[in-house]
């Protein structure tokens, strides 16, 4: 199951939070160092990869359907910037919007906002499906703006 709202969507409140179900995720793999994999390059300076290859800093447009991610460079607009991982607490299937929570609470507190930048940003997590829950716990966080709109440059350390 993919799952995908943009970010209109998620601040129009149409779920707790915001979140995209992998294809596959590790759970207990850590983001690459870089991007390891040779990437598909779709468009100039457009490259896909697997959340787990991502680095903090990596902007994302768009808004990820599932765990392949395309990064762009963080000069044009983008939907979102990579900023950490959260391992998502050992318990039953919490359910769609507990998780969404979950991820929410647990990515928060880890994010490092460029100080001029924080205010107008929100954080939300590419969480794992139902099919691949406790398997795979492992939440990516994503710094996005309040407004749904784009961002330009960086907002993570």
């Amino acid at each position: 199951m993919i799952r995908h709202l943009t970010a209109a969507a998620c601040l129009a409140g149409a779920l707790a939070g915001c979140g995209a179900a992998p294809e596959s995720a590790p759970e207990s793999e850590p983001p690459a160092a870089g991007p390891a994999a040779a990437p598909t390059a779709v468009r100039p300076g457009e490259e896909h990869y697997h959340a787990t290859e991502l680095r903090p800093g990596d902007c994302l447009d768009p808004l990820p359907e599932n765990f392949t991610v395309t990064v762009v460079s963080c000069s044009v607009p983008h939907s979102a910037e990579f900023a950490t991982t959260y391992v998502l607490p050992d318990q039953p299937w919490p359910g769609l919007r507990e998780l969404d929570r979950l991820a929410r609470e647990g990515c928060a507190p880890r994010m490092r906002y460029v100080p001029a930048r924080r205010s107008g940003l929100t954080v939300i997590g590419l969480v794992p499906a139902e099919g691949d829950w406790p398997r795979q716990r492992t939440a990516y966080c994503l710094a996005i703006p309040l407004d749904g709109g784009k961002l330009v440059g960086r907002v993570i350390l």
